[in-house]
């Protein structure tokens, strides 16, 4: 698909500036399109049973203890603001829970892609036939949205915005994504996170993760619109142990002539681009940020390694002085 016909003209200008600007890809933008699939088959590769997969981990601990965390929101309904929603079946126990307790629930999606709204929609009717859905197509990385939350809670029902899957450390600004997202919450509303924590003994294993072919298949969705095939260029995940994050970057195997609407540009051969990163934290480190970004925890459980936590919290309201 021409570039063109992916991105609006904003994620056009978005994709110029990053690349000449910063020699950057908005990792948020393979999601588009094709890219939707290429991610559905990562998501896949995490999940159905495997042990030690991420979905697998989240699965586990709600089955578990799905119970408290639903008995703590103590809303008649539900609003489930799955936000980067992929092919949404980490909502899935979450769903079965609510289904247990007899409480009514609405699936908000909310994802820059359209395709993987339409995905995850399909995936989840499938399952749950009457399955009622309010879709919100939008990019949360620029800035806070309660217009799109207060809204959805206006008949009288809970908000409950999650990031599933451990997709939060995907982001490029995970600070200023908490930040949007505190920023659109009243204290009447509930955020689960699902985080896998690092262990530094374990790094090989946590690279092998990221070397799949489908991972590589991913970054193609946007590289290959703008001019670079795959055979233009190599690409190998990273770890930096500095910044505790896995990093991807594409490196250039011979000169590339680069079309983005009205804007043509060359990259030369040996040019490197950076394609995103995936942040890792620990317990304390995590726990930190969330608190920096004006949270308090409500709930906070692991698996038995402590490898995979749940999270749940709520806006931090300061008393009057």
């Amino acid at each position: 698909m021409r570039i063109e016909e992916l991105l609006s003209k904003r994620q056009q200008s978005e994709l110029v500036t990053a690349i000449k600007g910063r020699g950057e890809v908005p990792m948020k933008l393979q999601y588009l399109g094709e890219g939707a699939k290429n991610w559905d088959k990562i998501a896949k590769a995490r999940s159905g049973g495997i042990k030690g997969g991420i979905n697998t981990l989240e699965e586990q601990i709600f089955k578990e203890k799905g119970k408290y965390f639903i008995d703590r929101i103590k809303g008649k309904e539900v609003n489930l603001i799955d936000m980067g929603c992929g092919n949404g079946e980490p909502v899935i126990p979450i769903i079965q829970e609510l289904q247990r307790q007899k409480i009514k629930f609405r699936y908000v999606p909310m994802d820059i892609s359209s395709t993987m709204i339409d995905l995850a929609t399909r995936n989840l009717k499938s399952k749950f036939g009457d399955l009622k859905v309010h879709p919100i197509q939008m990019d949360f990385e620029l800035g806070n949205f309660p217009d799109k939350i207060y809204e959805l809670s206006e008949d009288g029902s809970t908000n409950l915005l999650m990031f599933l899957g451990s997709t939060l450390g995907n982001m490029a600004d995970v600070s200023r994504v908490l930040t949007n997202v505190r920023d659109s919450m009243t204290s009447n509303d509930f955020f689960l996170i699902g985080m896998q924590f690092v262990n530094y003994s374990k790094i090989s294993l946590i690279m092998s993760h990221y070397s799949q072919k489908e991972v590589g298949d991913f970054f193609d969705n946007i590289l290959g619109g703008i001019g670079i095939g795959h055979n233009d260029k190599n690409w190998e995940p990273t770890w930096n142990e500095h910044k505790s994050q896995v990093e991807f970057r594409t490196k250039l195997l011979k000169d590339v002539k680069v079309h983005i609407g009205r804007e043509n540009f060359d990259l030369d051969k040996g040019e490197v681009l950076s394609l995103g990163k995936s942040l890792k934290f620990t317990e304390a480190n995590f726990i930190s940020m969330l608190q920096d970004a004006g949270f308090r925890t409500e709930i906070f459980t692991t698996n038995q390694d402590l490898s995979y936590a749940m999270i749940m919290v709520q806006p931090t309201r300061y008393a009057k002085t």
